[in-house]
């Protein structure tokens, strides 16, 4: 099962929203609204300014038009005036206030003890009025003749309106810009943060995912800042650990299991050797008995009854051998480390086979490596038995056959093989050949005890035994034996110390 993405409202992302962009953007605000005023503030007076300029522009050829009486001129200037776009309308006052000439709405005009009163303070102003319902910027400036005497007024007009539409145009530019700019921002810092951390930890979710499926070999890239390397690195490392935490508790619940298998079988093994020597102590007596007595009535019988006699004898011989296999299973046996030379060993075991291999007609080829090997710490009666025990196997399995003796040396063991042409062992009892009174061989032919014998033999010195198929077309024992005893040897204390043989 993957890992839940996390849908909750605190992540990184909402921190980074909340923290980092939204004080910026509210720094970024209120900056921009007191610029804001501040501009605007600015373009109120650059208005200002311009009716005062138009009001300049036309001040001097008005008092020059007023002073020396001409009309004409006058009324061409203020409709000159008047037709500029933004001015409103413009009005021409004599000294006592009286209206000489205008151009625009007649409702913006003062009075004309307002104007005789503007004209005496000889000073340019400025106001906003509220007329028939509209808001009005007058500019009012004195007309000199050209002694510098008063003599007349100028007032130029502008709708408050036009302030206000030109204002809420610059407003809105500038609110389209900082919107603009906000948004900008928030873009960049989305793809930021997806650049430079959101991918980084979404690749951490998927191997996280990819690890909670069930691949623990699997590592998270260490990949991205500094702090989510370390992260990941973390991680990792701590997978690790899990991996060797498991690994070492199936190691050992693997050898929990095998030691328990050990001492059940040690245990079945010991009730079966109870049962074997209990059952070889009551049988040896009567045996040996009725041998001695068929061996004396042997000597006196008649022909005819000596091939019956002979026979019993025989089969009474094999009750005995079995009796002793019995014994030799149950026995318990410490053994007695000596130097053995495995050609001394190897001669002694064919010897001990001879009989049996001329009975079947079997060929033993014996097959030794170029450069000798050194000497075994071993039981040497021991592992002779468990020699015999593996020839005389072959030798019945392949009756006018082939059976090989061949041995090689590592460092530390010498690898005994027996194999033969015979018919082999079927791979599905190879697991239970080595348990007691398992055989492959006829009813009342064998007892299953051999290769229980052999390999308690190789289990005392250490070794193991492997059981397949040979490529002469037979079975194929291979007796792995150390050249030293085990540490737990009875007498691995006390072995000698083992030399090359030359």
């Amino acid at each position: 099962m993957g890992l839940r993405q996390p849908f909750g409202l605190y992540n990184i992302r909402t921190a980074l929203l909340a923290f980092v962009l939204a004080p910026f953007l509210l720094i970024m605000i209120t900056t921009a609204g007191f610029s804001l005023r501040q501009l605007e503030q600015a373009a109120e007076t650059g208005m200002e300014e311009e009716i005062e300029l138009i009001a300049r522009s036309i001040r001097r050829p008005l008092s020059y038009a007023l002073e020396n009486g001409h009309e004409e001129t006058l009324r061409r200037t203020v409709t000159s005036a008047g037709d500029i776009g933004r001015v409103y309308g413009v009005y021409v006052y004599d000294e006592q206030g009286n209206r000489i000439t205008a151009q625009g709405p007649s409702n913006v005009q003062v009075q004309d003890i307002e104007a005789a009163s503007l004209a005496s303070r000889g000073s340019e102003q400025s106001a906003f009025e509220e007329i028939g319902g509209e808001a009005v910027f007058s500019y009012f400036m004195p007309l000199t003749d050209s002694g510098g005497r008063i003599h007349g007024l100028l007032q130029v007009t502008r709708r408050g309106s036009d302030f206000v539409q030109q204002i809420r145009a610059f407003r809105t530019r500038a609110i389209s810009i900082l919107a603009g700019s906000a948004l900008l921002v928030l873009i960049l810092v989305w793809i930021g943060y997806q650049r430079a951390i959101g991918r980084h930890i979404q690749s951490m979710g998927r191997g996280m995912a990819t690890v909670a499926s069930g691949r623990r070999d699997h590592r998270l890239d260490t990949q991205g800042p500094t702090e989510l390397r370390f992260l990941s690195e973390g991680i990792n490392r701590m997978l690790d650990s899990i991996v060797a935490s498991e690994r070492e508790i199936s190691t050992r619940r693997e050898r929990e299991y095998q030691l328990k298998h050990q001492l059940h079988q040690a245990e079945k093994l010991a009730a079966i050797g109870r049962f074997a020597a209990g059952v070889a102590h009551e049988l040896g007596t009567p045996l040996s008995v009725a041998d001695g007595k068929a061996q004396r009535a042997l000597r006196r019988a008649a022909p005819e009854d000596a091939k019956t006699l002979q026979d019993i004898r025989q089969q009474l011989q094999r009750m005995e051998r079995i009796i002793r296999q019995l014994m030799d299973f149950a026995r318990p046996v410490t053994p007695e480390h000596r130097e053995v030379r495995l050609t001394d060993l190897v001669q002694s075991s064919l010897q001990q086979v001879e009989d049996e291999r001329r009975k079947h007609s079997v060929d033993i080829e014996i097959r030794a490596p170029e450069t000798p090997c050194p000497t075994l710490n071993a039981d040497r009666l021991r592992l002779e038995q468990a020699l015999i025990n593996l020839l005389r196997n072959a030798v019945q399995a392949t009756p006018n056959g082939l059976v090989r003796l061949s041995w090689h040396c590592t460092s530390d063991a010498v690898r005994l093989v027996v194999e033969d042409n015979g018919p082999g062992i079927a791979p599905s009892v190879r697991e239970q050949l080595l348990e007691p009174f398992v055989t492959t061989k006829p009813v009342g032919v064998g007892t299953g005890l051999g290769l229980a014998v052999v390999n308690a033999v190789v289990t005392e010195h250490g070794g193991h035994i492997d059981i397949g198929a040979s490529q002469m077309g037979g079975a194929r024992f291979d007796l792995n034996i150390p050249f030293q005893p085990p540490a737990d040897s009875p007498s691995a204390v006390n072995a000698p110390e083992v030399l090359p043989h030359d």
